[in-house]
Formats: C-alpha cells, sequence, structure tokens
C-alpha cells in the first residue's frame, strides 16, 4: 500500500568512517574489535513510497555505498532483470567532489553493481570533472551526467522538489559545494554535510529557518580535538550552537570525525548538545515529508 516520502539517514561521518584508517584511538579501537560499532560515511536517501516500486534517490556515493544500498533494499527490492541483484536508484546527487562524497563511484561500474542509465546529478562542473576523469569515466559511461542549477528547485515528483544550494567549502576542483532543501508535501529537510563556515555564507539562518529539520555539518565539535593543529574548514559545533541560537529545535548533527566526543554515551557534549535542543542524527533515522 503506498504511503508517503521521507528521507532516512545512511551514514554519520565524515568521510573516512569509524573506524577511520590506521587510527588507533578508543574509538577506533572498539569498532575495529566490534564491527556491530562501525558507523558510515554521512549520506541520506529520498524515498517516494507513492509508487511501486518505491522511488529512491541517495545523497552523495560514500566509499560505504555497499553498506548503504543494502539498507536501502526494502524500497529498491530486487532488480527485474538480474533477481538476484538489488534494483538500482532512481539516481544518484553528489553535494561535492570531496573523495568521501564520490569515493563510491568506483563500486557502481562493470566491475561492481554496474548501473545503467541512471542519472547523477550535480553542478555542472562537477559532472565535467567526473566525465573527463580517465579513472571514472569507464565506470560511469552508461550512466546520464544530470547538471543542477543552483537555486532553481527540481522536481523529483509530485509534491516532490529538491532545492541545490551553493555553500562555500574549500574547493580544490572548484568543482562547488551544494546543499539540498528537500520539500515534500508537509515538511523540508535542508541537508549541508560540508561548510567552512557558517558566517561565510549570508543565507545561513534563513535557509536552516525555512527548513523543519536541518542536518548540518558537525565534524568537530572543539579545537581540543585538532591537537594543537590549525582550525580546519568545518565549523565547530560549539560555533553551530551559538550561530544557530533561536532555531536550535530544528537543528539535527551529522558528519561526525571519528575524534568528535558526541560519539561516546553519556559525554559532556552529548549532554551540552541535548540541553541546547539540538540532536545527533543516527543511521536509519527517518523523516516524513
Amino acid at each position: 500500500m503506498s504511503q508517503g516520502c521521507f528521507v532516512i539517514v545512511t551514514g554519520i561521518m565524515q568521510d573516512a568512517g569509524l573506524p577511520h584508517v590506521g587510527c588507533r584511538c578508543h574509538r577506533c579501537a572498539a569498532a575495529f574489535a566490534n564491527p556491530a560499532l562501525a558507523q558510515y560515511a554521512a549520506s541520506i536517501a529520498i524515498v517516494d513510497e507513492r509508487t511501486t516500486p518505491a522511488k529512491v534517490w541517495l545523497v552523495d556515493v560514500t566509499p560505504d555505498v555497499r553498506y548503504q544500498f543494502n539498507l536501502l533494499a526494502p524500497w529498491l527490492g530486487r532488480d527485474a532483470a538480474r533477481p538476484d541483484r538489488l534494483r538500482p536508484p532512481d539516481g544518484l546527487f553528489l553535494t561535492h567532489a570531496h573523495a568521501g562524497h564520490v569515493g563510491g563511484l568506483n563500486q557502481l561500474g562493470p566491475e561492481g553493481m554496474f548501473l545503467q542509465n541512471v542519472p547523477i546529478y550535480g553542478t555542472p562542473a562537477m559532472l565535467d570533472l567526473l566525465w573527463q576523469e580517465k579513472l571514472l569515466r569507464p565506470l560511469l559511461i552508461n550512466c546520464q551526467p544530470a547538471p543542477l542549477a543552483p537555486w532553481q528547485p527540481l522536481t523529483l515528483a509530485p509534491e516532490l522538489t529538491l532545492t541545490p544550494l551553493l555553500v562555500p567549502h574549500r574547493d580544490e576542483a572548484q568543482t562547488g559545494t551544494l546543499a539540498f532543501l528537500i520539500r515534500g508535501r508537509e515538511r523540508s529537510l535542508l541537508y549541508l554535510p560540508d561548510i567552512d563556515r557558517w558566517s561565510d555564507w549570508p543565507g545561513a539562518r534563513e535557509w536552516v529557518g525555512q527548513a523543519d529539520v536541518a542536518l548540518v555539518d558537525a565534524s568537530f565539535f572543539s579545537l581540543e580535538e585538532l591537537g594543537g593543529r590549525p582550525p580546519v574548514a568545518h565549523p565547530l559545533v560549539t560555533e553551530t550552537l551559538s550561530f544557530f541560537a533561536g532555531l536550535e529545535n530544528r537543528l539535527v548533527l551529522t558528519h561526525l570525525n571519528h575524534t568528535n566526543p558526541l560519539l561516546d554515551e553519556g559525554s559532556q557534549a552529548q549532554e551540552r548538545v541535548a540541553a541546547a535542543k539540538v540532536r545527533i542524527a543516527y543511521t536509519g533515522e527517518k523523516w516524513e515529508l
């Protein structure tokens, strides 16, 4: 029976996930010892159950994509032509060119899932980069580049739109970085896993204020995690709580680095975030649209 549309969290970690490659901190050591403690790199999926089969769009193709497609198996279902495989998604959206957000593309070519005729959405510069890259081009040859126009809503289905928003984030490849505002019939959700500083984006409070739920960059909680290194191109969670004072109830934190004490149950960091009426995303969390 058809239902509605929702967003589901398919990962909450910074690009390298948990455990972090080569790391022996207590969080990573525990996750190496017990795979049940592992967490996937940040991504979400948009699901429309009003059709049969449901329509599924994945936002960011992380190195953990094989597990993230498995999370989506109840809605993807079996491929009609290859019943021992999952049906391909209806589209892939890319926020930016950093490896943790595109690193799973190499699993979607002929050596892997072998996607065909699946649109891949991104900035025109992002798509040009991917289709010109000699390593990736053979993997993408059967997919369809689908350029996005920033600030222009894209209709995915009736009463379901996605608006790409340009946000400032370190841009070595000069392809731009996108956040996505997803609107359904009753609710909206902003997905913004990466940004440099909130103060560098003049529309930050306006766009967060438009959304019923805002999944935002929470890579590092405080400077203590950096071990004396210079600040990195992500806002600290402490800064986020201050910047969005008055809008806290809609904030949900994602894209956590493995060093982040928000990953520790009962930590002072968790208590501080909870007191500010801000939540931490978890894999499998759903929001009806």
